[in-house]
């Protein structure tokens, strides 16, 4: 686990036990790289990144105050991480409530995300993904034919898909292309997800490229909203 993943889980259980709420004032940060046991070297610069990402603010001579839920798992869109990343690096234990996975023919949306043949086997695998016991991700994941024979015998069903792919089989990921939109949950994500029907849920459908722009898996993901925020960093264009 990374240096920020350990010091954002320290935080995250500093405030549940202190049950501080948004607005509320963090100690000092002498004081907070004690409690945390942390250089106030380390401390600036996590504390910084805590900034962009909005989980705080600063007012100069007055102190450092909530401004968001730490309980919710950040994902910014303009980075490509895979679910078991995004529930890391937030420092919760990422798992698996729910998996099946099986073969099945490519059809023309596949054959279109894929640019496989109509007919191909594909792998379809479904998983429940938790944080730290919590069903926070219900992800649909289908695999292109070069890539069936490693994901169809592997037997840990809480493999990172990324680290596998990049890892085990030295393919680097490129870019992404994914689109995001909100629905309503129905009778069958509300059981998966425990969560309540009709509620509204963030599904991001993309497909994953390789660097030299092959595709490699296509997904699609739906998110409790209550348990992440998707941010995008959107730029001004060059003039």
């Amino acid at each position: 686990m990374s240096t920020y993943s350990v010091i954002k889980k320290s935080l995250v259980d500093y405030i549940r036990i202190n049950n501080l709420k948004v607005g509320d004032k963090l100690p000092p940060e002498s004081d907070l790289a004690d409690i945390l046991n942390v250089s106030r070297l380390t401390l600036r610069e996590i504390l910084k990144v805590f900034r962009e990402e909005g989980l705080i603010y600063t007012v100069h001579g007055i102190g450092t105050f909530l401004s968001n839920d730490f309980e919710q798992i950040n994902d910014t869109l303009d980075i490509n991480l895979g679910t078991t990343e995004m529930i890391t690096s937030a420092g919760y234990k990422a798992g698996v409530k729910f998996f099946e996975r099986k073969l099945v023919k490519a059809d023309i949306n596949l054959v279109k995300f894929l640019n496989v043949s109509e007919g191909s086997d594909i792998l379809v695998c479904k998983r429940v993904r938790t944080a730290d016991s919590k069903p926070v991700v219900y992800s649909i994941n289908y695999f292109t034919p070069s890539l069936v024979n490693t994901f169809i015998s592997g037997n840990d069903e809480n493999i990172s898909v990324y680290k596998c792919i990049e890892e085990t089989l030295n393919i680097k990921i490129g870019n992404s292309l994914a689109e995001i939109a909100p629905i309503c949950c129905t009778t069958d994500l509300a059981k998966k997800l425990e969560y309540g029907e009709g509620k509204p849920l963030l599904v991001i459908e993309q497909t994953v490229y390789d660097q030299k722009g092959v595709p490699l898996v296509y997904s699609k993901d739906y998110f409790r909203p209550d348990c992440f925020k998707i941010s995008i960093n959107r730029r001004r264009p060059q003039r």
